[in-house]
């Protein structure tokens, strides 16, 4: 694949000026208590900075009220669009499907647990200046320590598999739409959010990551730490290796 991409550059560092156009994405699952505060939140702010965006938000067979939430905020707020999953089909699934959904110049996410405040978009703006693809590095982790323990392995496993340096690849994103166009991504687990960077970078486009504060959860709803989930995981990222 052609490893010299055309990137967009700014002279500024404005977020007004580096945020042309933005689709926030949100996977949400049992958010009931979250989720209609963070697609609020999310749309003072964005239409603060930008004037062309839209908020995309899935509800992953939620068994709480956190669809009738959604649908509360899309007959109110014309930005705000709904994708429904009447049964859970999995983190992975569903944030492949968002990544691929986005109509704007630029892809953002946060989950609908609310452990990350809409603000950090702004502070991940930076990274367009000089980058394509920015990840949010939880500095402070509000995660109990198997779930800590298993990303350490997990990015131990990326960077031998991959010689993927980033430390915080499943956290929240900010990047060019565009780079879609110019890979293709085929898990369907939770790995898909390490595909799609090692896939990026691959193809040429500048990763980075940048440091961000990460909110205590509040809710119950991932299901990150299932085993069946890490299973699907980390057979993923094996099976990844046969198609470099």
């Amino acid at each position: 694949m052609n490893n010299t991409q055309p990137r967009m550059r700014s002279n500024s560092s404005e977020p007004k000026d580096l945020l042309t156009s933005v689709t926030l994405i949100i996977p949400a699952y049992n958010d009931e208590e979250t989720v209609g505060r963070l697609i609020d939140d999310s749309d003072t702010l964005l239409s603060s900075v930008c004037s062309d965006y839209e908020i995309v938000v899935v509800n992953d067979g939620s068994k709480d009220r956190t669809l009738s939430v959604i649908e509360g905020r899309c007959q109110t707020n014309p930005h705000v669009r709904l994708i429904n999953h009447p049964i859970n089909k999995g983190f992975g699934f569903t944030i492949r499907e968002l990544y691929e959904c986005g109509s704007k110049d630029l892809v953002f996410s946060l989950p609908g647990d609310y452990q990350y405040a809409p603000k950090e978009l702004l502070q991940m703006a930076k990274g367009l200046k000089d980058h394509d693809f920015v990840i949010g590095l939880r500095v402070n982790r509000n995660d109990p320590p198997r779930r800590k323990m298993q990303s350490k392995v997990y990015n131990l496993m990326l960077r031998t598999f991959y010689g993927h340096k980033h430390k915080d690849v499943n956290s929240i994103k900010l990047f060019r739409r565009a780079i879609l166009d110019k890979i293709k991504l085929q898990s369907q687990s939770p790995f898909v959010d390490a595909e799609l960077c090692i896939r990026a970078e691959r193809a040429g486009f500048k990763v980075i990551e940048i440091p961000i504060e990460h909110l205590p959860r509040t809710t119950q709803g991932a299901s990150g730490g299932k085993f069946s989930v890490i299973w699907d995981t980390f057979s993923d990222l094996v099976k990844m290796r046969s198609t470099f």
